[in-house]
């Protein structure tokens, strides 16, 4: 039954909002109008990366024709899953360019027309013997994505999350500004469709909120523990289990035995603690930004905000609005850009156009990732652009070019703080920042910048290593995580008694397609070692969903033929880890530079450590399913 339909100004300005691109495509696959078929559609070459724009009459004949179609409400049937030549097709016509057939299989899938298309959802039989538990280590996007996993193919499982609520990091860091930095329609599973964001760019509670509703209604959430630290976790050889010791609250801990340990833990759940001398004696307040809390004031107060990553960066504009001043210590410049819609609201009329338009809310998705499928081309060295004069390559030296312009109009173009603020490697051989009016900021007068480097914290002040004093209420620390310490804090002891944590300790963390580990058998990882694709045209947690489908595919070939364990084979782990480094020796990442040795994409041995070096399309055929071969398995000792 179609909603009651609005009038035709709600639905003009419905339009007007809308990604033309997306609606567009939408309209042609509702309709297969001849005339939207025509539109000539151009793929202009950005700085960053290609967009595709209309004419003027082109675009307001897209959304006249849009208007009359939700004006008839004759709407077409959005269960109808369209076949994959039909896909094609049309990810050819939004892209506007020739697309071979191999860089069509994610393309397909990121689109979302099946009710769930990353994950698998139904089994033969149910082969879990009485008993059967699998333990997931955290209640984030990773460890909800697994947990949804689990409950559609009826696998027993319980989440154990160490603090008092869901949400990982979007509850632990609570301060000023906090949002996701890609476009909400990115950062959401693919199977719970049409939620309604209500900014392009969602703010932590509203993050931390929709991970609630997602357990709450796939069946997660009265599978969480609460309160619940796992401090170990050990591998039986003959039972072929794992002990996990678990810290419930104020209780003595218990062990608990899982059949299988996915850990997921994160990338950022460990702070970074703040090095600097005599914090200890310092009279004002020092906060982490994971420690925020509504209690800390800063309005009238002398704020230092130490650290100017996408923590640093968001909050400034809030503190300094209310502080008496505000003084940023910067240790290495960052390159930070705009995003379009940052920080505003989807409309009404946008948000009816999300529910009720067949479609737009498949392609909006689709093109909100749509920049990033080409990002790889930033990060090759071009040897004969090089040898011409450049830098990196053509694009990646636009983008530099169009960045320092940026940071110019942003600031004035004050030259004291443009020497400060450019950095001297290129854009993209770190994770890019976005802008939260971080530079504009700059430019008040109760903000200064300073890049000096901290020599030591007096009782009242930060002391730089000239000498200079500045006094300080109040420190914020947004100095990040120890991103090196995947799995942390758990520790996990495999076969033989043999630490994870000294198994990574050669040459930091590895994993097979970032989620196995030869030794470490049943135990898997989401968003773990070198899993995040350089360029993905997907958000992250489509990701997790084709990771937690990959795992289940391995507990399912376990359950199904009765082995007690699985552990990648050593000869699969080692070409396939052999393989990673020499794709990563192409990336501009592993540049030997200062700036990169202080990367967190790249570890203390020169190794990509947080991001697979493939374009995305390659890496999710990786990922999909897993080659069983790769893997040996074994049954457990009969009792």
């Amino acid at each position: 039954m179609n909603p009651k339909i609005p009038d035709r100004k709600f639905l003009e300005r419905a339009v007007a909002d809308s990604e033309v691109n997306a609606l567009r495509m939408a309209l042609f696959q509702a309709t297969r109008d001849p005339e939207i078929a025509a539109v000539k559609a151009e793929r202009v070459e950005g700085a960053v990366a290609d967009t595709v724009v209309f004419t003027d009459a082109d675009t307001e004949l897209i959304r006249s024709k849009a208007v009359d179609y939700l004006l008839a409400g004759e709407y077409a049937d959005e269960d109808q899953t369209p076949s994959d030549d039909e896909i094609t097709d049309l990810i050819r016509m939004a892209e506007a360019r020739e697309l071979a057939d191999d860089n069509m299989f994610m393309r397909r899938q990121i689109l979302s027309f099946p009710e769930w298309p990353f994950q698998r959802t139904s089994t033969d039989t149910n082969p879990a013997p009485e008993g059967y538990s699998v333990a997931i280590i955290g209640a984030g996007f990773s460890g909800i994505a697994m947990g949804v996993q689990l409950a559609r193919l009826g696998i027993p499982f319980t989440v154990y999350e160490r603090r008092s609520e869901i949400g990982g990091v979007w509850s632990i860091n609570t301060y000023p500004d906090v949002r996701v930095d890609t476009l909400s329609a990115s950062y959401e599973y693919s199977f719970e469709k049409k939620y309604p964001w209500t900014e392009y760019f969602a703010r932590q509670s509203e993050v931390r909120n929709y991970l609630d509703f997602v357990a709450r209604k796939h069946g997660v959430f009265e599978h969480i523990v609460f309160d619940a630290d796992v401090t170990a976790a050990e591998f039986a050889d003959d039972a072929k289990t794992w002990s996990l010791t678990v810290s419930v609250a104020d209780q003595e801990p218990t062990t608990v035995v899982a059949n299988a340990v996915v850990a997921a833990s994160g990338l950022f759940a460990t702070p970074r603690e703040l090095p600097v001398e005599g914090a200890a004696g310092f009279s004002g307040q020092i906060v982490h930004t994971t420690e925020w809390n509504d209690s800390i004031e800063y309005a009238g107060k002398n704020v230092a905000i130490i650290g100017n990553g996408s923590t640093g960066v968001q909050l400034l504009s809030k503190i300094a609005s209310e502080a008496a001043s505000v003084t940023v210590y910067q240790r290495t410049p960052q390159w930070i850009s705009p995003r379009a819609k940052y920080g505003e609201a989807i409309s009404e009329e946008l948000q009816w156009l999300f529910q009720t338009m067949p479609f737009y809310w498949n392609w909006n998705k689709y093109i909100a990732g749509f920049a990033s499928n080409d990002l790889r081309d930033l990060l090759i060295a071009d040897e004969q652009w090089i040898a011409d004069g450049g830098d990196v390559n053509r694009r990646n030296d636009a983008m530099r070019d169009m960045l320092v312009g940026y940071i110019r109009k942003q600031v004035n173009d004050r030259e004291d703080l443009v020497e400060k603020l450019v950095p001297d490697y290129p854009p993209m051989t770190r994770r890019p920042v976005v802008d939260n009016q971080w530079y504009a900021s700059l430019t008040r007068d109760n903000v200064e910048l300073v890049t000096t480097p901290i020599q030591r914290l007096t009782d009242s002040a930060v002391q730089t290593s000239d000498g200079t004093v500045r006094d300080a209420d109040l420190i914020i620390a947004a100095v990040g995580f120890q991103t090196e310490k995947f799995l942390w804090p758990t520790e996990y002891i495999g076969e033989d008694g043999v630490r994870l944590e000294d198994v990574w300790a050669a040459e930091g963390a590895q994993a097979h397609l970032g989620m196995t580990v030869p030794g470490f058998p049943n135990l898997f990882m989401l968003y773990g070692p070198t899993s995040q694709p350089v360029a993905s045209g997907a958000g992250l947690p489509i990701w997790l969903e084709t990771w937690c489908s990959y795992i289940a595919e391995l507990i399912l070939e376990m359950l199904e033929k009765g082995y007690g364990s699985t552990a990648i084979r050593r000869e699969a782990f080692d070409h396939y880890n052999e393989q990673l480094h020499k794709e990563a020796s192409r990336l501009i990442y592993l540049s030997q530079t200062s700036a990169t040795r202080k990367n967190y994409y790249v570890n203390k041995f020169g190794r990509l450590q947080v991001s697979a070096p493939w374009d995305g399309e390659v890496y999710f055929a990786m990922c999909v399913n897993p080659r069983i071969g790769d893997f040996e398995f074994a049954f457990a000792s009969a009792e």
